[in-house]
């Protein structure tokens, strides 16, 4: 035999010796309960679904691929969807929930001495947030505009204008400060419009009739022109989040949750997390309480 056809033979059956394996195959030695060179890990099994893989590595939630102590991975696709979701073109991005009481929208703004009297009130400051009744389930969204002068702070004289657009057709204005028509209104079908003007008190109102759970896209355009220099979206905690007062501010409700969270976990009704699809979620799955055993409604 001619010593280069001799040579082919010979690393042809060294490579057979591993014929049949792939890279998706286990290593030699993996499962024997020893981390050998090149293994992260070794727990002395071939088990996908505990905290070592059965090729013996590390689980990486977010790499596609079930593993380890996940309960799912869909890697690019993993997401925390939750039931609102409030943005601004230069990159704010506000996951959030709604600001939640015992009583309706409209009680909850406490409206005299030509203002609002909702504890959320700051000088020079424009907020904006959802709100919903813990007893019926309706969902609002609040605007107010400075602070009452029965706080001890004198709101200067100010303007502000708003454009609400993409809002669900049979939404309602449920409460116009200083009972002005003209200064909170409907403008359309799905549009609504604030002109406001107001010095030594606030200004704002409540539009209600949102469905939730629901999915829609608002947008709230505002225009600052005296008087206020902050704008803030209020958290469901009362913390407040800066917003751009020279950008449209875009709210979007999601009716169903994520397949998959960003940490491998399955979202369900009993987490503790509102999501999409929810209007509630007091950490349990039991009905009776604050939140209905499937956390679709309060009752």
């Amino acid at each position: 035999m001619r010593a280069d056809l001799a040579i082919a033979v010979f690393a042809l059956a060294v490579a057979c010796a591993a014929c049949g394996r792939t890279e998706l195959d286990p290593p030699a030695g993996c499962g024997n309960g020893v981390v050998d060179p090149g293994e992260p890990c070794d727990d002395g099994n071939l088990i996908d679904d505990d905290l070592c893989d059965n090729r013996c590595r590390l689980p990486v939630c977010g790499d596609g691929r079930r593993a380890g102590g996940e309960q799912c991975d869909l890697g690019a696709d993993n997401g925390d969807r939750p039931a609102f979701v409030v943005s601004q073109p230069s990159g704010t991005r506000i996951a959030t929930n709604p600001f939640v009481r015992a009583e309706s929208a409209a009680m909850f703004y406490d409206y005299y001495s030509a203002s609002s009297h909702t504890g959320l009130e700051k000088l020079g400051e424009s907020r904006i947030y959802l709100y919903a009744d813990s007893g019926t389930g309706r969902l609002s969204l609040i605007v107010t505009h400075g602070i009452d002068d029965d706080t001890g702070s004198l709101q200067p004289t100010s303007a502000v204008e708003m454009d609400i657009t993409g809002l669900p057709p049979g939404f309602t204005i449920d409460l116009a400060d200083d009972n002005n028509p003209n200064e909170f209104f409907a403008s359309g079908p799905t549009s609504a419009a604030g002109r406001w003007a107001f010095g030594q008190n606030s200004d704002g109102g409540v539009l209600g009739g949102l469905p939730f759970p629901g999915v829609w896209t608002i947008t709230v355009t505002a225009r600052f022109i005296t008087g206020i220099t902050s704008w803030a979206w209020v958290r469901d905690d009362g913390a407040r989040v800066p917003l751009s007062t020279t950008e449209p501010v875009t709210i979007q409700a999601f009716d169903q949750s994520s397949a998959c969270r960003t940490t491998c976990v399955i979202p369900r009704c009993g987490d503790g997390i509102l999501d999409g699809g929810e209007i509630c979620d007091d950490g349990n799955a039991t009905g009776g309480d604050a939140c209905a055993a499937d956390c679709r409604s309060r009752r």
